[in-house]
């Protein structure tokens, strides 16, 4: 039997793919533990500049698989360890030091949903389908869409969506910012690995910070914004990077000697 998570590193990148495509890569107990594990790795490997997340067999990912919900209904307690499960995945992938990207093919419903907008940017295969499909559950968002979904479409937007859970084809995600570029499916991947490569020349402290900045700037004033750059901007001088950066641009261009 195949196993329902997939995880590859090639080149500083590392893919994490969803693979329950008979299930339309629905997530469950194991893959929460699976998924867990692998981000451990990611956290750790300081090699691993990049991440893409994506499903198999032209699924993304269609939420929490039902079938593993219906003890949740009689034990509370266990309701609460899973969400509190998921919602630890959401912010694990969120606040990783590195670019996620996320590749959404098919659709990405529920959790599904939540899980792509986990990822700083969200690459959409001409028939990526978006849906906030809780409510005809009787449930409520999770995989931290409440906080995300906002941040992408705006408050309104985020409210109409999940209230009415309304699906949201490709070409409309892309025009409310849901999603930032639309790809013909079979170019989908390459297009997110390249996108993923496009980060490799960036300092990785740098990028770290920048990422942990601009997560925080939607609760900080100016002056709290300021005060981050400074601090992050102080340990960056000190980095080899910026050493050997610094030692690049002030050496003399071939055929000409330095100042005296």
């Amino acid at each position: 039997m195949a196993d329902p998570v997939l995880f590859e590193v090639d080149g500083g990148i590392a893919t994490l793919r969803l693979n329950r495509p008979g299930r339309r890569n629905a997530v469950s107990l194991e893959m929460r533990t699976l998924l867990a594990g692998h981000l451990a790795r990611i956290g750790r490997d300081e090699d691993i500049r990049a991440l893409i997340l994506c499903g198999s067999g032209g699924s993304f990912c269609a939420g929490g698989d039902i079938r593993d919900m219906q003890s949740l209904g009689s034990d509370g307690e266990a309701a609460r360890r899973r969400m509190r499960q998921t919602g630890g995945l959401a912010e694990t992938i969120s606040s990783l030091d590195i670019p996620v990207i996320a590749a959404v093919d098919g659709p990405a419903y529920g959790g599904g949903f939540g899980l792509a907008l986990t990822a700083d940017f969200v690459l959409a295969g001409r028939d990526a389908r978006f849906c906030a499909s809780f409510g005809k559950l009787g449930l409520v968002p999770d995989f931290g869409l409440h906080h995300s979904l906002p941040r992408r479409v705006g408050l309104a937007r985020a409210k109409s969506l999940i209230f009415s859970q309304r699906e949201v084809g490709a070409e409309e995600a892309l025009g409310i910012g849901l999603a930032d570029a639309i790809f013909e499916p079979g170019d989908l991947e390459p297009e997110a690995r390249a996108l993923a490569q496009g980060f490799l020349g960036t300092s990785p402290t740098a990028l770290a910070f920048s990422k942990s900045i601009l997560n925080q700037s939607f609760g900080f004033d100016f002056g709290q914004v300021a005060d981050a750059e400074t601090a992050a901007q102080a340990l960056c001088f000190t980095t080899p990077q910026h050493a050997e950066a610094r030692r690049r641009f002030l050496a003399p261009a071939p055929g000409h000697s330095p100042p005296a």
